[in-house]
């Protein structure tokens, strides 16, 4: 696929797409630029023409992360818009947790050190505050109706922890549905959001 991609002048996705199944195949440890170039079928020198370094290639995929992170998250928000699940918050949490253990080497990058600091990688932290931005303007409004919304960052704050926690216990495997007689995700996230109140 990088190679077909790499030909139609594609360069620069092949180079991303290569290093996304590198991080999901062989982990974080084994993404190097040789490793990317190799598997794309091309020189390091081609490489270096999109990517000036490893931590530029780690931001843009973290980047990339957090625009479909942002994109599963309003999925979920819009089907249940529809009718078609529960909504509020509830559904963005789905959306999350959903994005997440899909795509656990991915999510484990995106909030690891790896990419660097934030504030120093514009578009990262773009990329970032949109999904946060989705969860913030849902507990806004749920503040709101609550008449209390002076607690909506700590709010937001504490409705992250809990889909985050949620999700790495999942990909850790500390917590599974299965076990605690749930069908899927969804329903585990649905349960534990009702449970808590945060929908």
């Amino acid at each position: 696929m990088a190679k077909k991609a790499y030909h139609h002048g594609n360069l620069r996705e092949a180079l991303l797409q290569s290093a996304r199944e590198t991080l999901a195949g062989e982990g974080i440890e084994a993404l190097s630029l040789r490793t990317v170039a190799k598997r794309t079928g091309v020189s390091a020198t081609a490489l270096y023409s999109h990517f000036k370094d490893k931590q530029e290639l780690l931001t843009m995929l973290a980047t990339q992360g957090f625009d479909e992170l942002a994109v599963e998250m309003e999925r979920e928000q819009a089907c249940a818009e529809r009718g078609e699940s529960t909504g509020g918050l509830i559904a963005l949490a789905r959306g999350y947790v959903q994005f997440a253990t899909q795509n656990p080497a991915l999510f484990q990058l995106m909030f690891g050190p790896a990419p660097g600091e934030v504030l120093a990688a514009p578009q990262l932290q773009k990329a970032g505050a949109r999904a946060y931005g989705l969860l913030e303007a849902d507990v806004a409004r749920r503040m709101e109706e609550l008449g209390i919304p002076d607690q909506t960052p700590v709010a937001t704050a504490g409705a992250w922890a809990l889909v985050h926690g949620l999700s790495s216990l999942l990909n850790d495997g500390r917590v599974t549905a299965e076990k605690l007689g749930l069908p899927d995700n969804a329903a585990l996230t649905e349960q534990v959001c009702g449970l808590l109140d945060i929908g």
